[in-house]
């Protein structure tokens, strides 16, 4: 089964056809995702969203100020019933992607050690 969401502030749009656009490929308990972002200047109005039981992945894709300019990932535990955060990467918001096959992040595996589970995930960007 395949999901697809994206979001940029509050918003959800489809995934397909929007150029500059950062679309991060997740798996998860036999279910593969799809969260994508477009940007934006307000990255604190950016939301997460649900990936199965115990864990919440958000992607934010700040623009604009030049100097704050950045694609941030994010993974955070909800297996307590608050978010804590387990993983975090930064890159610069003109990251290209690298050669081969998963993006710019490379393929990434994040652990919730209370509930011994595991959700793998790599980023592209569209631009």
């Amino acid at each position: 089964m395949l999901r697809k969401v994206m979001f940029a502030g509050a918003m959800l749009f489809p995934v397909a056809g929007l150029a500059d656009t950062v679309t991060c490929h997740i798996i998860y308990g036999g279910e593969n995702f799809t969260v994508a972002a477009r940007p934006t200047s307000e990255p604190y109005a950016v939301k997460g969203e649900k990936i199965g039981r115990y864990f919440e992945f958000k992607v934010s894709y700040v623009n604009t100020p030049v100097d704050l300019a950045a694609l941030s990932v994010y993974v955070y535990s909800i297996a307590s019933g608050e978010s804590v955060l387990l993983h975090q990467a930064k890159y610069p918001a003109e990251v290209s992607n690298s050669p081969g096959k998963w993006g710019f992040t490379g393929f990434n595996y994040v652990y919730e050690p209370s509930k011994s589970s595991e959700i793998q995930y790599w980023c592209e960007k569209q631009s």
